[in-house]
């Protein structure tokens, strides 16, 4: 039985791009109902009391996180399958 390889690039560029789409909607929607997002944050994690405080909603800050954020992503994405591909390998 093989295993189909994993294209690294193409799973970091997927990784990146739904960062760069996320990544802004989330302060869209922290800066418009935070009460909603502390309420759905705190569904996820068991004992978690999550409380939004003021922060930066400048557009630098944003894009530059946006930038950052999605870069890690990137390289998460790519890290992920090439080691998927290392370890999917059969003789």
């Amino acid at each position: 039985m093989t295993c189909s390889k994993l294209q690294p690039l193409a799973l970091a560029n997927t990784f990146a791009l739904i960062d760069l789409i996320l990544h802004p909607l989330f302060h869209i929607w922290v800066a418009r109902s935070p009460n909603s997002y502390e309420w759905m944050m705190n569904l996820f994690v068991a004992g978690l009391h999550l409380q939004v405080t003021p922060f930066d909603t400048g557009l630098t800050h944003i894009v530059l996180g946006a930038v950052l954020e999605a870069s890690a992503f990137w390289i998460l994405g790519f890290a992920a399958a090439s080691l998927y591909n290392f370890l999917a390998k059969t003789k």
